[in-house]
């Protein structure tokens, strides 16, 4: 009859898998050309990494690396990553760069600009916000043509209240709504308000 050992069973339980094993065995071109720091960064998947260096220094590169080390291991899916960029163009071109490295990518949903990222997470959870998630985003060109629009049905003389001053006020209200949790306009504006309640102003895609 064979004995069994717990310290064995442990040692096992403890030791990689099989599948673990395979995915640190991939090959990692992502690594070349790496310097020491940006290397450490790369293989730190046990927490946060801060990079602080100055421009043209390789903190893209790096950033890129560490999202296909991410994705090479086995330590996140695609649909997992959060990666924000200043620029749509910049996105596409890390989204590249990660194809480049690990071969083709699909599904990161989450790798785009800070507005197109929160833009999406708003039309997910509109209701939370109060809005409808086939809501429209407006710029200031935009919103201030609807201002112009709304003044005119609510018959509201333009003269004392041009639209740029009156859309001033409305975003002065809405600042204080966020600072109070009160908002107490005037009858008439908060019909216009109302005729905006459909609409979101680009600046508030990503406030608060």
């Amino acid at each position: 009859m064979s004995s069994f050992d717990e310290s064995e069973a442990f040692e096992a339980a403890a030791s990689p898998s099989l599948s673990q094993m395979a995915m640190a065995a991939r090959h990692t071109p992502y690594m070349d050309g790496l310097n020491p720091e940006q290397r450490a960064a790369v293989e730190q998947l046990g927490g946060p990494v801060l990079m602080l260096a100055g421009a043209g220094t390789g903190k893209t590169k790096a950033l890129t690396a560490r999202i296909a080390h991410l994705l090479n291991t086995g330590t996140a899916r695609p649909h997992e990553i959060l990666a924000v960029t200043f620029t749509n163009k910049a996105a596409r071109e890390m989204k590249d760069r990660v194809s480049h490295l690990i071969g083709q990518v699909e599904g990161m949903p989450w790798m785009g600009t800070f507005h197109s990222i929160c833009v999406k997470i708003l039309r997910r959870h509109a209701e939370l916000a109060g809005l409808k998630s086939n809501f429209t985003i407006l710029d200031s060109d935009d919103q201030l043509r609807l201002m112009k629009q709304l003044i005119a049905a609510a018959q509201i003389d333009d003269k004392r209240w041009p639209a740029r001053q009156l859309a001033s006020i409305i975003d002065g209200w809405k600042t204080e709504l966020g600072r109070r949790g009160k908002f107490q306009p005037l009858r008439r504006a908060l019909m216009i308000t109302r005729a905006l309640s459909s609409t979101v102003n680009i600046k508030d895609v990503c406030a608060n």
